[in-house]
């Protein structure tokens, strides 16, 4: 089952909502999936408390919502909290072996611990499951710079602008392997394409930054 499936879901609640009198009427499956997605909402926004009251909910109307696990990991992971993201992404593994931004998030984890083979193995099995899954090969090529392997970081990192061309972020990350292996032209190219996707001051400042570096 897949995270979209909220997004999918929703024209559902809102029928249901308004053909109903109380929230009572609509299957508590169905406000669990709207709950995870107003959780990432929150989450997209930065508001990781509010996002981890609305998987919190998720996972109290249905405990067999594996993502709701997955996004609470994520969150305990952003405040730095390995021990409880790790036994929260577990969870959602034992309900849902195949759930792709499970491993992904694992993945972390393990990088986080220097556990770099078993990140590799998560993230690899993130990307198997779901080829889409942009976050798995932008975490897996930053992983793979670190470890000084730039050529497969710049494979997945063009994996990653292929499925999402009109992120900034994205091409920032690769114009910085173009940097590191020498590829200037390409570099340039990618670090310009930045700044025509974006005004975004956190953008804007890096790429010029590295533009005057290279040129």
């Amino acid at each position: 089952m897949k995270i979209f499936k909220a997004i999918v879901m929703l024209g559902a609640v809102a029928i249901l909502t308004v053909a109903c009198t109380g929230t009572d009427d609509v299957p508590a499956e169905i406000r669990a999936l709207a709950e995870l997605d107003r959780g990432l909402e929150m989450q997209e926004v930065g508001n990781l408390q509010k996002a981890q009251e609305a998987y919190d909910a998720a996972t109290r109307l249905d405990p067999q919502l594996a993502e709701g696990y997955a996004q609470k990991g994520y969150v305990r992971i952003q405040y730095s909290d390995m021990n409880g993201a790790l036994d929260q992404i577990n969870r959602a593994l034992k309900i849902d072996s195949e759930l792709a931004i499970a491993y992904n998030y694992r993945g972390l984890i393990m990088a986080s611990a220097n556990n770099i083979d078993g990140a590799l193995l998560d993230f690899a099995e993130a990307i198997r499951l779901d080829p889409t899954l942009v976050e798995a090969y932008l975490n897996r090529g930053r992983l793979f710079i670190e470890e000084e392997e730039l050529e497969s970081a710049l494979i997945d990192l063009d994996s990653a602008v292929e499925l999402e061309p009109m992120s900034p972020n994205l091409f920032l990350n690769r114009g910085r392997i173009h940097v590191l292996v020498g590829n200037i032209d390409r570099a340039t190219a990618d670090l310009e394409q930045v700044l025509a996707l974006t005004q975004e001051e956190v953008y804007v400042v890096t790429a010029k930054e590295m533009l005057a570096f290279i040129q």
